[in-house]
């Protein structure tokens, strides 16, 4: 069985798993085809569960890491999260006992090493880019979705920020969930990260009242990128509007830590935790606390002053 077909017919159905993450197993599958189209020429180079043992695995990591795709290697995170794909299928067939080939046979459980993660200093957008990034957003010319593309990136932006919320729920938001007068936007369990709740957050006014103007019926998405663009064009077109501002890439996800990041500044860790919707403050406080907004805490702080008496004399 290919692992596509294993993906779609029975993995993702059976883990209920949301698209954007059958699209993430799918991008890994696309890569394992890529290593064995370039590794074992002549075969057929869709993956199948044959291929799920432990040293062909570990050599497509270690090929997946050494091989440039859409100009540049693959990062830490993406290494892991192929190694993850790829051990979750084998283990989900394993455990069903389904034949690698005919009569060989079940699967067998992958025992790849595994390194803990390198935890790196969270980068979010300071206020003055964010700002930079607005003011640009909106000389942008033409439509997107049937929007204005000024109007598209300006709101998104500010809402992104305001919000801390991903940008998966930001573009399935529909107005139906916006009550420009409460200044209240509600984001569906099922549009987030875990489909566990709902959660409302407040916007700001001048955010609100440039919303009003573009509003539409309550089952219209409020920024539709997919209606005239491919999904993924949306990640190069935010890295243009930071080169034109002179502004270090880093995503959208660093306007999620911006947002967490101010409320720490302001005092309010447990707050940002509760903002970001974290089970846990240690995923809050490792991963999107931004040192240049929080500001950093030296263990001199809580160190005495030693008593040296006078410098030396040269």
């Amino acid at each position: 069985m290919h692992l596509r077909t294993l993906l779609h017919e029975r993995y993702a159905v059976l883990r209920d798993l949301a698209p954007i993450t059958v699209k993430k197993f799918e991008f890994t599958i696309d890569r394992f085809r890529d290593f064995l189209r370039d590794t074992s020429p002549g075969r057929d180079p869709e993956p199948t569960l044959a291929d799920l043992e432990d040293l062909v695995v570990m050599r497509f990591l270690r090929w997946r890491g050494e091989h440039v795709h859409h100009g540049r290697k693959p990062s830490p995170e993406t290494l892991r999260k192929d190694r993850a794909c790829l051990l979750a299928l084998s283990t989900f067939a394993a455990r069903k006992r389904m034949e690698a080939r005919s009569g060989e046979g079940p699967v067998q459980f992958l025992e790849l090493k595994s390194r803990p993660p390198a935890l790196k200093i969270p980068v979010a957008y300071t206020a003055d880019e964010i700002s930079r990034l607005v003011q640009l957003a909106r000389q942008r010319e033409g439509n997107v979705g049937g929007q204005p593309a000024g109007w598209f990136w300006s709101t998104i932006l500010q809402v992104a920020f305001a919000s801390g919320e991903r940008i998966g729920a930001l573009l399935a938001l529909r107005w139906g969930q916006v009550d420009l007068d409460g200044r209240v936007i509600t984001f569906l369990a099922e549009t987030r990260k875990g489909r566990s709740r709902d959660i409302q957050r407040a916007i700001p006014a001048e955010v609100a009242e440039e919303m009003r103007p573009r509003r539409q019926g309550d089952a219209d998405l409020v920024w539709d990128w997919c209606r005239d663009r491919n999904q993924y064009s949306l990640w190069p077109s935010l890295r243009l509007l930071c080169r034109r501002a002179g502004i270090k890439v880093t995503g959208f996800h660093a306007l999620r830590k911006a947002s967490a990041s101010y409320m720490a500044a302001a005092g309010g860790n447990a707050a940002a935790q509760e903002h970001l919707g974290h089970a846990s403050p240690s995923t809050t406080r490792d991963h999107y606390f931004d040192p240049r907004i929080t500001g950093r805490q030296s263990g001199l702080e809580f160190l005495p002053k030693l008593d040296l008496g006078a410098p030396p004399q040269e």
